[in-house]
């Protein structure tokens, strides 16, 4: 049987180094977490004309030149996290910011996931789009 005192003084310096690593490893990460939602925290109180709107907007497709074929995209719209000025984000609607995504190099016969792109309006920054991917599937060749 081994005793207490043995377990833990044997190998002390390693089990203590390790514990050590395994402590700063957590707290960078803690660290980490709540800094990046301080800075936008921060960011949005910084300037308090600063509003945030959530805006449901269709995506659109780009596709290369006289490219003639069908997608079904799912979902076909979503929502935008925009940050703006009050003013500016209640001229901007739906219409003025624009939710894309590419499919110029598209060849695939299977249901593909694709990155959304956002195009904004001067003033108004797109923080999220929800969901940021779309599943892209040709419905016509």
């Amino acid at each position: 049987m081994i005793s207490l005192r043995r377990l833990i003084l044997q190998n002390f310096w390693l089990k203590f180094s390790s514990v050590a690593l395994a402590m700063l490893v957590w707290l960078a990460i803690h660290h980490s977490i709540h800094t990046d939602n301080d800075i936008l925290r921060s960011q949005l109180k910084l300037n308090r004309l600063l509003a945030q709107e959530y805006i449901r907007v269709p995506i659109s497709l780009k596709t290369a030149p006289g490219d003639k074929r069908l997608f079904r995209l799912s979902p076909n719209e979503v929502v935008v996290i925009a940050v703006g000025e009050d003013a500016d984000l209640r001229r901007a609607a739906s219409k003025d910011i624009r939710v894309s995504v590419d499919l110029t190099d598209f060849d695939s016969k299977e249901t593909v996931t694709r990155k959304l792109q956002a195009d904004a309006p001067p003033g108004i920054g797109v923080l999220a789009i929800d969901p940021s991917s779309v599943q892209v599937r040709q419905v016509s060749p």
